[in-house]
């Protein structure tokens, strides 16, 4: 999720449908622990923000239950955080019904014994009405309310230019994996990186071609970042892509397409198990050459065929 300024929480949401409705599962937050980073510690100020832009979209919080593996075998009569639907649009203030709901959670699963409240952030289940949305599009909901909207506005941070010895010192800082204190650097690196890569080839995704407002754009890297050199971290104008999180991003990522010399990109056979899939990549990349491929980025997209690529089912 990222913020009106541009900010990306450390906070882990989902979209999912949920019989006739469309729900939002916010992971819960925990702390430090031995060989473990603290985890999705912008947990509050991320319920305020989803709180916001359903009310923006003047959503119906139907129910409000906590949904961590602990509780999920008691009924929910005894995990529900709110008695009656909310209509956001009447809600005054967003922070009061995130402490609504956060205060709510701390008794949720406790022993009769227990002495002091439990933990306020938990794992927790909204189901909603959101007009213009149905069980149906969930996933574009959760691009929708991940979207900072403010990164659009002129003079916002994406409109800025990439300036090189901040993209240098980014990738020099940010050591590998965006966990624990590595997570500013990341931050950090990624802003730099895309607006380097919106400067050399504007605001369209690399792979199907659709110019997309920054927020539904991300700096991927063609040949995976972990297993670059530091040489080859350092030479941004190659090395990765503008992609989209309508699709694009995830599906190199994980393999189901690759790009051919000459700019070609190759679909996997993959594809073919999950219908919803093979039809986005029906509409949208198939037979489709992308102009981001050049002779000096043919190295790394060789890297991802033969590493990445999923060539056969």
């Amino acid at each position: 999720m990222t913020d009106d300024h541009g900010q990306v929480l450390d906070a882990e949401f989902s979209v999912e449908p949920d019989g006739n409705q469309v729900a939002v599962i916010l992971e819960s937050m925990s702390g430090r622990a031995t060989g473990r980073a603290a985890r999705n510690t912008d947990y509050r100020a991320a319920l305020e923000l989803i709180l916001q832009r359903l009310k923006d979209r003047r959503a119906v919080i139907e129910t409000a239950i906590v949904d961590s593996q602990r509780t999920q075998l008691l009924p929910e009569s005894s995990r529900r955080l709110i008695n009656e639907p909310v209509h956001l649009a009447d809600v005054p203030d967003p922070r009061g019904l995130r402490r609504k709901l956060t205060n709510a959670q701390t008794t949720i699963g406790q022993a009769p014994t227990a002495r002091r409240p439990g933990n306020s952030t938990k794992r927790i289940r909204l189901r909603l009405s959101v007009p213009g949305y149905d069980s149906s599009s969930s996933a574009r909901l959760a691009v929708d309310l991940a979207a900072g909207l403010a990164s659009t506005a002129a003079g916002g941070p994406e409109s800025l230019p990439a300036d090189p010895d901040e993209l240098r010192k980014a990738i020099e800082d940010f050591p590998g994996d965006p966990d624990g204190r590595r997570l500013a650097a990341y931050r950090r690196e990624q802003g730099q990186l895309k607006r380097r890569l919106r400067d050399i080839g504007g605001t369209t995704c690399a792979l199907c071609g659709r110019e997309l407002p920054p927020q539904f754009l991300v700096a991927a890297h063609i040949k995976k970042r972990s297993e670059c050199t530091e040489v080859e971290k350092l030479d941004y104008d190659n090395v990765a892509m503008l992609a989209c999180v309508l699709g694009c991003d995830g599906l190199y990522e994980h393999g189901f397409i690759a790009v051919h010399p000459g700019g070609v990109i190759a679909v996997s056979p993959q594809v073919a198990l999950v219908p919803a899939v093979a039809a986005h990549c029906s509409s949208v990349l198939t037979e489709r050459t992308t102009d981001w491929w050049s002779r000096s980025r043919e190295p790394y997209f060789a890297w991802h065929r033969d590493h990445t690529f999923r060539r056969t089912l």
